[in-house]
């Protein structure tokens, strides 16, 4: 009989946390793909957990043997345990039939009053957002044992001098290290556990080292430190960082300097995307907005991908070097041949084939002069100087251009200080004074928001419509269990509270609002409403039973103030340890367990009192419509 009771109590209840998170496995972007997971494990588990409440747990229920008390005398650990249960429970039955019930009847008795103040609680909430005392971060920072300095040098620079100039922020890391292990009092165990150096690309994940690179670049490198895990040390990796590019600052020759201690992003904090036909306005806009980003405190590392391009000789055929039947492209292969080679002959070693290719000596082929006195064959026969033939100028050539509809694009993207400022807000801010005032002043000059501002254009906007259809699915499922339709609103009330513990739980772990604890905000609406329901269906049954309104209202919130009060702690201490979890692999689900556990705690003591004051109203209105 009691697993019939609560059945469609519970079987709801389950249903509207099914819906609540089933919105987040449709979120589009890298950042929908990542946690997708999660909504999906939890829904396969309530599913399971429904099956084991409904049918599994009263077969086991019904071969227990009631009346017969478990006999604690001979343990004294029982016995203890056993005193402080009754005395939990004596307690908490003096709150029940004492404060809570004076409580209950002046909430009932003033309804409005208490509405009026919940109201409130969600508009100063809510202010705590938007006024900027928790932050709003699209993504969180998760920092991992590695940071990576990557440099770059000026185009044509020889391989060996990039090679020293890595050896030399190397060195300043191991530096940083040392005066670590001064003020930390490390003495017996490394902080950087292994060193990596790579010279002739930009990074570890281009080529040479993620794949096959015929000409790598010779004036980028990384340099990367492995700190020991997080949880091991007393310093981040974030500190680490920022003492490392204090104390390298931007040597000379190097144009282009940046750190990163990341596990994971979703793209740079900052990235603008500018476009123009005309290359010198695009050129001069990009300097400008650099020098904006500059001058705002909590930004750094602003760059920008416009390549200064690499020293080329440009050929141009002479009018006269058609006379001789000279083209273009038969001068172009005898100079690739000349400087490059051309493939003589191929022989045979066992089951390798080996190709041959001949070209100039190096001394002939290493200077400009070299160049202008090389000898071109002419069709005759008969040869002559290609300065003769040919016009050469220096000049530069950039080895990647990057267009968008026609168009030249240039991202100018910068790294930023959580604790001082967001991307978002950088982003609001360039894009209400910097980049309109840009657009007046270079007609043509188009402008877009790439990084984690494109995801967040792509993530939120589907999160949020995702939200409203799960808010109507729960209706629908509740207007389907009590048979109304101002009952389910009355218990989705409960919803708004939820998100203000969840906002009260960041103010207190001192965290920024990111995609993750929104993704716990989605889903606590459907866990918070669970109690809210619980106690609806109580107060109808009370009142079927024959009791005036007022008394179902105050007997039916008394009657599962204990079973609601068990299941929202039970829940915020299931994910305690989550929330002060240090480890690397909890860093992203750390905002969801905080939404959820906070949400819950908070959003039920306040339900307590706002679902009572609610039915209230809806008991009132039916008395004057009758």
């Amino acid at each position: 009989m009691g697993a019939q009771r609560v059945s469609i109590p519970v079987i709801f209840a389950v249903a509207t946390t099914m819906a609540a998170f089933s919105p987040l496995i449709f979120v589009p972007g890298q950042a929908g793909k990542f946690l997708g997971q999660m909504p999906t494990v939890v829904i396969i588990l309530l599913m399971l957990s429904l099956i084991e409440a409904m049918l599994i747990l009263p077969h086991h229920l019904s071969k227990q043997k009631f009346g017969q008390s478990l006999d604690v005398s001979s343990n004294p650990i029982l016995i203890r345990l056993e005193r402080i249960q009754r005395k939990f429970s004596s307690k908490l039955v003096s709150f029940i039939n004492g404060p809570l019930h004076r409580y209950l009847i002046l909430i009932t008795s003033n309804p409005w009053t208490v509405l009026s103040s919940g109201f409130a609680m969600i508009i100063v909430s809510f202010g705590l957002v938007s006024y900027g005392y928790i932050k709003i971060q699209f993504f969180p920072i998760v920092e991992g044992k590695y940071v990576t300095a990557t440099l770059e040098l000026e185009p044509g620079t020889p391989i060996e001098r990039t090679h020293e100039m890595a050896q030399e922020i190397l060195k300043a890391g191991l530096n940083v290290e040392k005066q670590y292990q001064q003020e930390y009092n490390i003495n017996n165990s490394r902080i950087v556990t292994a060193n990596y150096l790579l010279v002739g690309s930009q990074d570890f994940a281009a080529p040479p080292f993620g794949a096959v690179s015929i000409f790598p670049d010779s004036n980028k490198a990384s340099v990367v430190l492995e700190l020991i895990k997080p949880e091991d040390r007393l310093f981040s990796a974030q500190q680490f960082e920022d003492s490392w590019r204090k104390r390298v600052g931007l040597p000379p020759g190097v144009t282009r300097l940046y750190f990163s201690s990341q596990l994971f992003n979703l793209g740079e904090p900052v990235q603008v995307e500018l476009s123009s036909e005309n290359e010198e306005d695009l050129i001069e806009a990009v300097d400008i907005l650099e020098n904006e980003l500059n001058k705002i405190n909590g930004v750094f590392d602003v760059r920008n991908d416009k390549d200064k391009g690499k020293r080329e000789i440009k050929v141009e055929l002479k009018p006269q070097a058609r006379i001789y039947g000279l083209t273009l492209d038969g001068l172009a292969n005898q100079l690739r041949g000349a400087f490059f080679g051309v493939e003589a002959l191929r022989v045979q070693r066992g089951k390798e084939e080996i190709r041959v290719y001949v070209r100039l000596p190096e001394s002939e082929r290493d200077s400009m002069l070299d160049l202008t006195n090389y000898r071109i064959h002419l069709p005759g026969g008969k040869f002559v100087p290609l300065g003769a033939v040919a016009n050469l100028s220096e000049g530069e050539s950039p080895s990647t251009i990057r267009r968008r509809n026609g168009k030249r694009i240039v991202s100018v993207t910068a790294n930023v200080d959580n604790t001082s400022i967001t991307g978002e807000d950088v982003s609001n801010k360039i894009n209400a004074e910097t980049l309109p005032a840009l657009s007046r002043k270079f007609p043509g000059l188009e402008y877009d928001f790439g990084g984690e501002q494109r995801e967040q254009r792509r993530t939120l906007p589907a999160l949020g419509r995702n939200f409203i259809f799960a808010l109507f699915a729960i209706y629908a499922l509740l207007a389907i269990a009590f048979g109304s339709y101002i009952q389910p609103l009355i218990i989705m009330a409960a919803i708004p509270f939820g998100a203000i513990g969840a906002i009260i739980g960041h103010l207190i772990m001192g965290i920024n609002l990111t995609l993750p604890g929104m993704f716990g905000i989605v889903g606590l609406s459907g866990v918070i409403v669970n109690g809210a329901l619980v106690m609806i269906d109580f107060i109808n049954e009370e009142k079927r039973r024959g009791k005036p309104a007022i008394e179902a209202i105050i007997d039916g919130t008394k009657s599962r103030f204990r079973p609601i009060l068990l299941t929202a702690l039970t829940t915020f201490l299931g994910v305690f340890p989550l929330i002060i979890e240090r480890s690397i692999q909890a860093q992203f689900l750390i905002p969801v367990a905080c939404s959820i556990g906070f949400g819950v705690l908070f959003g039920t003591a306040v339900q307590i009192l706002i679902v009572p004051a609610l039915a209230t109203i809806e008991s009132n209105f039916n008395l004057k419509k009758n």
